[in-house]
């Protein structure tokens, strides 16, 4: 994973828009899950819907930016 610059608060990430490897857009990040005995991020979850959300593991996102760009397609989520 690249983030552009240094570190990123949560407040930053949350409502972040979230596109996959073909610039589709995904949906927005909505919550954060965090292993708090390793101090490590598991993994994002995406509103990708009115109610819908979906966990993207941190394996599968290549860039943070303005935007949050993933490595694989919509639909392989």
């Amino acid at each position: 994973m690249e983030r552009e610059g240094g570190s990123m608060n949560n407040s930053e990430l949350i409502g972040k828009e979230v596109l996959d490897k073909s610039g589709n857009n995904v949906g927005k990040v909505a919550d954060i899950d965090i292993n708090f005995p390793q101090w490590t991020v598991n993994h994002l979850i995406v509103r990708t819907g009115m109610i819908k959300k979906v966990p993207i593991g941190i394996d599968k996102i290549d860039k943070i930016g303005d935007k949050i760009i993933l490595k694989t397609a919509k639909g392989e989520l």
